[in-house]
């Protein structure tokens, strides 16, 4: 059974909307385990109107330590835990002293939540700047979420040094799977996470998430995705897309074209 890397994630008790107790961080994380993932990164929302970076990440970081200590106390196992953040997109994000802190925990990736509303040139430009000047890898998070976006600005998105990442629970929502379809065709698609936020409406759902990715398209894709989590930790190069087609679309499309009359 492989070991999976949850990239997306609110575990940390009174970070954000995610856990309010605790308990509920070590419940959460105690499911995480049991769905074979061996590492999760804690990504609270940040919004850089609400506080600074420093106490943002004094913050977490106290977080994280009464997670590891009660879990030892009580003699939990719980997945190794590395600090992130979902970053919101604003103007002058880039410019705030210290952003490279938001970065996955030794890493250049940085988890970036871009507006719900119309996306505008500005955008990119702030992007960019984090690219260029910041040193930094933007992975955009929940990239199902904004379908209202204009193909323009998707391929603009896509044509620039980003990486996307998808919500499991995205992939077990029947309504949904036309979406998935389609943006793994346009090879939009290179990470996977939970975003977890509770054990009841935005539960852990990251194992059948990659079962349905092995079924619907293939055990390589579904690795591919794993793969990169891991390549994410160890801060190295990812390779955007699959080396064969076949592993981006969909088995039934196989099963039409090579049927027997």
């Amino acid at each position: 059974m492989p070991k999976y890397v949850d990239v997306h994630s609110h575990v940390l008790h009174r970070m954000d909307d995610g856990p309010e107790h605790l308990e509920t961080s070590l419940s959460l994380l105690e499911e995480e385990l049991r769905q074979n993932v061996a590492t999760v990164i804690a990504t609270p929302h940040f919004k850089d109107f609400d506080q600074s970076i420093d106490a943002f990440v004094d913050r977490r970081a106290r977080r994280i330590e009464e997670i590891r200590r009660a879990a030892q106390e009580k003699g939990i196992l719980i997945p190794d835990i590395r600090a992130g953040a979902e970053v919101q997109l604003s103007c002058n994000i880039a410019e705030v002293d210290g952003i490279e802190k938001l970065a996955i925990e030794g890493t250049r990736y940085i988890l970036i939540e871009m507006p719900y509303t119309m996306w505008y040139d500005w955008m990119f430009d702030v992007l960019y700047a984090m690219i260029a000047d910041k040193k930094l890898v933007p992975v955009m998070a929940h990239i199902e979420r904004y379908g209202n976006v204009s193909r323009k600005m998707m391929e603009k998105l896509a044509g620039m040094e980003v990486y996307f990442q998808i919500n499991a629970d995205f992939l077990t929502d029947k309504r949904c799977r036309g979406m998935i379809g389609k943006l793994v065709r346009q090879k939009l698609v290179h990470f996977m996470g939970s975003d977890v936020h509770n054990m009841s409406d935005r539960s852990i759902r990251l194992q059948a998430g990659y079962r349905y990715l092995a079924k619907k398209y293939s055990d390589e894709f579904a690795q591919y995705l794993n793969v990169n989590g891991q390549l994410l930790l160890d801060d190295q190069y990812i390779e955007k897309y699959t080396s064969n087609y076949h592993q981006m679309v969909s088995r039934n499309w196989f099963k039409r074209m090579f049927r027997k009359p």
